[in-house]
């Protein structure tokens, strides 16, 4: 811009004739008395100090800019991630503890898992490292291990759907989608199953099949009880609303796909009674 700028009055300064001159040179004058008088001397000190700042933000180069700014964002994540590995590491520790005394009770083994599945969705969400990665699927792998364990001893709806979004944070959509379709098929009355299994086609970018399961959730969850109608409505309406806005900016129909509207944060955590309060983890 600067560049620009100087261009330009130089470009001016070359068309300015005689009289035009001698305008300025007296302008000059002018300026150099007006310095003189304390007031008028205070501002313009004033003016070039603010000036010389700006002058030199303006000559820092792009790439510092870029860089000062990539630093302070990772700074800030792994500030994030360092928080939830001291808040989590505590809480799986006790919970280790008691695990290796009894490695069959029940409360244990489901929040160990609830625990590892919220910290390790944490870490994916906060991660922009393929080390941030790693940890996040290894975080991920011990609450499938536990929910495993918990589901030999136990059978349990809410803990199925747990396990099948671990696979989803840990990138392997093709086994969530698989796991969510092998529950609706064994409990086909269970909402939230429904639910998710919406969010994962969502999220696929198979939006017909998103719809189908989203219609199911509201019919198997007709009073809300577990949250299911509320979310497959949320999501039902956000899918209208992006379709909505992709008609209006390009003037057609938009029946293609919108996974956009499932990698927002809502749409994307799918309905987990573990991940309900993922965002008021205090971190």
């Amino acid at each position: 811009m600067a560049n620009k700028s100087t261009k330009k009055s130089t470009n001016k300064s070359s068309n300015i004739g005689p009289a035009g001159k001698v305008v300025i040179v007296l302008f000059a004058v002018l300026m150099a008395l007006s310095l003189m008088l304390p007031s008028l001397q205070a501002i313009f000190s004033s003016s070039k100090s603010d000036d010389s700042s700006s002058a030199q933000q303006s000559s820092s180069s792009s790439s510092d800019s870029s860089q000062d700014s990539s630093s302070a964002s990772d700074s800030g994540t792994n500030s994030n991630i360092a928080k939830a590995d001291d808040k989590y590491g505590e809480a799986v520790k006790s919970l280790e503890e008691k695990y290796a005394s009894d490695s069959q009770n029940l409360a244990t083994l489901l929040n160990l898992g609830k625990d590892y599945m919220t910290w390790g969705t944490y870490v994916r969400y906060y991660g922009t490292t393929d080390a941030d990665t790693t940890h996040a699927n290894d975080l991920l792998g011990k609450a499938v291990k536990y929910y495993d364990e918990y589901l030999v001893l136990k059978d349990s709806n809410a803990v199925r759907v747990d396990k099948a979004l671990c696979a989803y944070y840990q990138q392997d959509g093709t086994s969530a989608l698989q796991q969510m379709k092998d529950l609706t098929a064994s409990a086909p009355d269970y909402g939230p199953a429904w639910a998710n299994l919406g969010m994962l086609y969502e999220a696929s970018g198979d939006n017909d099949s998103a719809k189908a399961a989203y219609a199911k959730a509201q019919q198997t969850d007709p009073d809300d009880e577990y949250g299911a109608k509320s979310y497959a409505t949320q999501r039902l309406q956000s899918m209208e609303s992006a379709q909505n806005s992709s008609s209006s900016a390009d003037g057609s129909s938009a029946d293609g796909s919108t996974s956009t509207t499932g990698s927002s944060q809502t749409g994307a955590q799918g309905l987990s009674d573990t991940l309900g309060n993922l965002s008021g983890t205090g971190l």
